[in-house]
């Protein structure tokens, strides 16, 4: 550069900013890098992540798409991934083609990677419906997978799931029949989808995702890395990663980062020329240059593009950016940790996507078929407000929306409403950005949340979802409309609305603060609680009320999508306040800024350019007063090289990057050291280890996946379901069988429960004293326990019935279960299954008469399922109780009692929460390795997840 690597300028041009920064709201950040390992999953996931540590803890660069194969034998495959990853030097990631999982000679590749120390990953190609071809559908040899996993062990990354979230949504979501509005419904239909997918290419995958629909790939912890292809005809670059970084981080992932050469109109290609390539053609060298950049600033465990490094004349432009990449880490190394300090929160369910994108001519829908809602219109507006122009991205032949200006820095992560208090306490701020379902575990993790220092940005109509509103605040009565022209209040200043909008009633605590008013109801409020705050707006979900578009709204290439539903100007204007109160750097308004912090005073920020003229910029901090500004140039060898445009702007005059310059389509990165000052660093706390044995009821669903999918939280908090007896009797094997793959997979503990069935008459019966019915009794429970062994499930619950009315003694009858109970135990333990004898008011009605029955029946797999609602109710004291019981329980059933008018006890199954002087802590600890069931009937997951919090709370150290 000819100013020179620092900018003595640009730090004098800040001096009186920095001045104005002292006066700022202090500002926080976090340091601790994605470890997969510390995530509490990931010992029960069926595939475990890799971590940094397994890269090196330095980013990596990917390349190599494919090995030649004659005579089903992969040829010169030495000399390939010498040209690669030696004589050119791009990386140790290599990425073929999946033809070369059914070559003969795979094992012999596999001991050739291993020997280099290199990285396998995500073999491409699997097309789902199609027959035999290039692009197929193809279940690999299993030996062959087997060969990889145990040759390369973590170095073997996985078959591809790529982009083909983006082909679900294009071309099978709305071949679900019926096309329903329920989101659970199209969740359903897409795990489906994916479950089928990875079954064919064996469950170790990776994904190369084409929308945004990452979470719902790594939340079925079947996946090593999670990345986008970038460019070509997909989103904006800066969402698809928040949604990455977001996916990746929720659910203990690390993501890589790609970009395509391909485009809409055609790839680049410096080999050959024709109409839709060429070297002019596809994306531009300068879009491939901020791409990678912006990835390996991401904190991407592996960069690179998607092909076109090497020609027959040797490295193309292509790969030269790549190896200079690779060259400019060596140089400067680790740039920091990225910070994002705006978590965007959405309901799980949600589905959202794009307003538009390759896949679908339709525009604004959610899981492909469902039109957006209020408040998916608000998930556009707040990712509109971070990165304005992202829903043009691929539209546009100069390549404009594939990164957008960065108002508030490139600073936000969107999450699920499935993620743990853990993850929100790292953001200093959490939006709820989306209509959500409600539900009190969520509102218990927001004020959480807000109480430890964060700040939450939530409209009414998210409030409204909670009866009793949040932290003291609550949204309820008939919203008020207003016109179009009205004027409304924000901070003093007047902001008309050009829209009819509504406000919903808040009831405030007498701490709020009003940011905005129209007239005398207030449009806003700022509320303090705990160590945080509540930024909260009246309006619904930020939008009008109706549709500011008239008639059909158009797709076009080269225009902008019109936006029927803007969010409401004074929303914008709070919203902008709320988010101006987390940047910690600012480079203005009219280029793209990526803050990654090395060491408290330290920092490397990415800034670019995203348009094809000069912009001028200034760095400008708000965490202390700027010390000195040194950039870090990068090989600028491409700017000359034809493709540097995209096709159809040549000629176009760029500007130069200058002092207080960045020319048209440039990225630059600069070391920028500050006096850190009102900086609070968020303290790394490791997530606490999922507790072991615990067991939730099923109720309510077709399947247990879907009653675990229905439940996203589900794992949180259990290990296990218990389920009827009637769930395996009225599935055929091959249905149990089906499903057996999913749940191991989860390592998911499922117990059947016989109690239900169990009754004498008119369903199981114990004794012999009806014979035909005592047959189909015995061939019911027989065929139960031959499904379990299908499932996997270990655990069988038991009750004993009443005495027959007639023509048989209590002691006949009690023989009678001891003979049944012998010969089930029998049969389960061929099975290697644990049969759990239920304490019940009619049966086992104490553990005396349990005990009794163990040892008459003298079966080594047979224990108790000790009701503590009993228990307690016989006024049996842990402490009182001789070593002997706790060494034949088997599980812990715990419910409360609940008595009548006449304080008689009708059931034994009323929810633990229920009955707060319950010592289940004490009597789990006389068998502390028996899983404890929860044994109630719950309505909801709110009721359900009231019991466990009272079991967790009673539990507790």
């Amino acid at each position: 550069m000819p100013f020179g690597r620092i900018l003595f300028a640009a730090l004098v041009s800040v001096t009186a900013m920095n001045a104005a920064a002292q006066h700022e709201a202090p500002r926080s950040v976090y340091m601790g890098l994605t470890n997969p390992a510390e995530h509490p999953d990931f010992a029960r996931r069926h595939v475990q992540p890799p971590t940094y540590a397994t890269f090196g803890n330095h980013t990596e660069f990917v390349a190599l798409r494919g090995f030649p194969i004659e005579n089903n034998r992969l040829v010169r495959y030495a000399e390939e991934l010498d040209s690669y990853t030696k004589t050119y030097d791009l990386g140790n990631v290599i990425w073929p083609h999946y033809t070369m999982i059914f070559a003969e000679n795979v094992p012999e590749l596999a001991e050739e990677i291993k020997r280099r120390g290199l990285f396998l990953f995500d073999l491409w190609g699997y097309v789902p419906g199609s027959g035999p071809g290039d692009w197929q559908q193809f279940v690999p040899p299993a030996a062959a997978l087997n060969t990889l996993e145990t040759t390369l062990g973590d170095h073997w990354l996985g078959m591809d799931i790529g982009e083909q979230d983006g082909r679900y949504i294009g071309g099978y979501a709305d071949q679900a029949y019926p096309i329903s509005a329920d989101r659970l419904e199209q969740y359903y239909h897409f795990q489906r989808h994916f479950e089928r997918m990875g079954n064919d290419l064996g469950n170790r995958l990776s994904t190369l995702v084409s929308l945004n629909f990452g979470h719902y790939f790594l939340k079925e912890g079947l996946y090593t890395l999670i990345g986008a292809e970038t460019a070509q005809g997909l989103p904006n670059s800066q969402v698809y990663y928040s949604f990455i970084r977001g996916a990746g981080k929720q659910y203990g992932v690390l993501w890589f980062g790609n970009a395509s050469v391909w485009n809409r109109w055609g790839y680049k290609n410096y080999d050959s020329e024709g109409q839709d390539h060429g070297p002019t053609r596809g994306t531009s060298l300068n879009l491939l240059k901020r791409l990678i950049y912006s990835h390996i600033l991401y904190n991407s465990a592996f960069v690179g593009f998607e092909s076109g490094w090497i020609g027959k004349d040797g490295l193309t432009p292509i790969g030269k950016i790549q190896q200079s990449a690779k060259d400019w880490i060596d140089a400067y190394g680790d740039a920091g940790v990225m910070q994002t300090p705006i978590a965007l929160l959405m309901d799980f369910n949600c589905g959202w996507s794009f307003p538009r994108h390759l896949y679908t001519a339709n525009v604004y829908r959610v899981w492909g078929t469902i039109p957006y809602a209020p408040g998916d219109y608000l998930t556009d507006n707040v990712l509109d407000m971070l990165y304005p122009g992202y829903q043009d991205s691929s539209y546009y032949h100069n390549e404009t929306g594939f990164m957008t200006p960065t108002p508030y820095g490139d600073s936000a992560d969107c999450l699920l409403s499935d993620v743990e208090g853990w993850l929100l306490n790292r953001y200093p701020a959490v939006v709820l950005a989306g209509e959500v379902s409600g539900g009190n575990e969520l509102r218990d993790k927001l004020v959480a949340y807000v109480e430890q220092g964060g700040h939450l940005i939530v409209t009414a109509g998210n409030v409204a979802k909670w009866s009793d509103g949040i932290a003291g605040i609550v949204a309820e009565g008939t919203p008020k409309t207003y016109q179009s022209g009205q004027a409304v209040d924000v901070n003093g200043t007047a902001v008309s609305e050009e829209n009819e909008f509504a406000l919903i009633p808040l009831t405030l605590p007498a701490s709020a603060v009003a940011l905005a008013r129209c007239g005398d109801v207030v449009a806003a409020a700022r509320v303090p609680y705990g160590k945080g705050k509540i930024t909260v707006v009246a309006s619904p979900f930020g939008v009008p009320e109706a549709s500011a578009v008239s008639g059909e709204i158009a797709n076009p290439i080269d225009q902008p999508l019109l936006k029927p539903f803007p969010m409401l100007r004074h929303v914008r204007a709070v919203v902008d306040s709320a988010f101006r109160e987390h940047v910690l750097f600012d480079a203005g308004p009219d280029v793209s800024l990526i803050v990654c912090r090395k060491a408290a005073g330290d920092y490397t920020l990415g800034i670019c350019n995203n348009v094809l003229e000069e912009r001028p910029f200034t760095i400008t901090s708000h965490c202390g007063a700027i010390q000195s500004i040194e950039e870090q140039p990068l090989d600028q060898s491409e700017k000359g090289a034809p493709g540097y445009l995209p096709f159809g702007s040549e000629g176009t005059t760029l500007g130069a990057s200058g002092e207080a310059t960045v020319a048209g389509g440039d990225v630059r990165i600069f070391r920028v050291r500050v006096a850190e000052s009102n900086v609070a660093e968020i303290s790394h706390v490791t997530p606490a280890s999922r507790a072991r044995g615990r067991i939730l009821p099923m109720s309510g669903a077709r399947t247990i996946k879907e009653f675990i999918l229905a439940c996203p939280t589900f794992f949180e908090h259990a290990d296990g379901v218990i389920v009827d007896w009637r769930y395996l009797h009225e599935r055929d094997a091959n249905a149990i069988a089906a499903e057996a793959g999913w749940i191991k997979r989860q390592g998911l503990r499922v117990i059947a429960d016989l109690t239900s069935g169990v009754n004498l008459y008119p369903d199981l019966r114990l004794v012999n004293n009806v014979p035909a019915d005592y047959t189909a009794s015995r061939e019911a429970i027989d065929d139960i326990i031959a499904k379990m062994g299908v499932l996997g499930a270990t655990d069988l619950v038991i009750a004993l019935h009443r005495v027959p009315e007639n023509n048989i003694t209590s002691e006949d009858t009690r023989a009678g279960f001891v003979t049944a109970l012998r010969e089930i135990c029998e049969e389960a333990r061929n099975k290697g299954i644990t049969v759990n004898l239920r304490m019940t008011p009619n049966g086992a009605n104490s553990k005396d008469y349990a005990m009794a029955m163990l040892k008459d029946v003298n079966a080594q797999n047979l224990r108790i399922a000790a009701s503590i609602a009993m228990l307690h109710k016989q006024g049996k004291k842990p402490a009182d109780i001789g070593e002997e019981f706790g060494g034949v329980v088997g599980l812990w059933l715990a419910s409360a009692p609940k008595a009548d008018v006449a304080s008689k006890v009708w059931t034994y199954q009323a929810p633990l929460s229920s009955t707060p002087d319950i010592d289940v802590k004490g009597w789990k600890a006389l068998a502390p390795d028996a899983p404890v069931v929860l044994d109630s009937v719950y309505a909801d997951w709110d009721a359900a997840y009231s019991d466990v919090k009272a079991l967790e709370a009673k539990l507790s150290p």
